[in-house]
């Protein structure tokens, strides 16, 4: 499935659900480590640690907009996404816009659990353990 684009009611909105938080990413929308690794290292995509009773796995997704407040989506402009359809998310191209005032958008697809296990099997991350950050005891 292609995804929904941007109806009346995104434009009205003006795109509350990009700003909470960005749409996950799967390795189909980058199709090698290297373009894993670019992204990464453009301070423009990040990867982010899920961690609950049924998973330990990673996912890429946009930086945030306000990373101390971990809220918006980098790619979030005043007008709509700077992103050309295409090149979005796909947790982004699988939001399905609200009809009307009082709904939520609502999330299809690939789940962002989903997600993170096709992250983990693909090889294109680095070793978990280079992702986490360790606090001294004494500290």
């Amino acid at each position: 499935m292609e995804g929904y684009r941007e109806t009346e009611m995104c434009s009205r909105c003006r795109g509350r659900c990009c700003s909470l938080q960005p749409g996950h990413c799967l390795p189909p929308d980058f199709g090698s480590a290297e373009a894993v690794k670019e992204a990464l290292v453009s301070g423009r995509y990040t990867i982010v640690l899920l961690l609950d009773w049924n998973i330990m796995a990673r996912v890429v997704r946009p930086h945030y907009k306000d990373p101390q407040r971990k809220v918006g989506c980098i790619f979030q402009q005043e007008n709509g996404c700077e992103l050309p359809w295409p090149a979005r998310p796909y947790g982004c191209r699988m939001l399905r816009p609200r009809e009307r005032d009082g709904e939520h958008c609502k999330p299809e697809g690939i789940s962002i659990e989903e997600a993170a296990r096709m992250w983990e099997r693909s090889g294109y991350l680095p070793p978990i353990w280079s992702c986490l950050h360790q606090t001294p005891l004494n500290e």
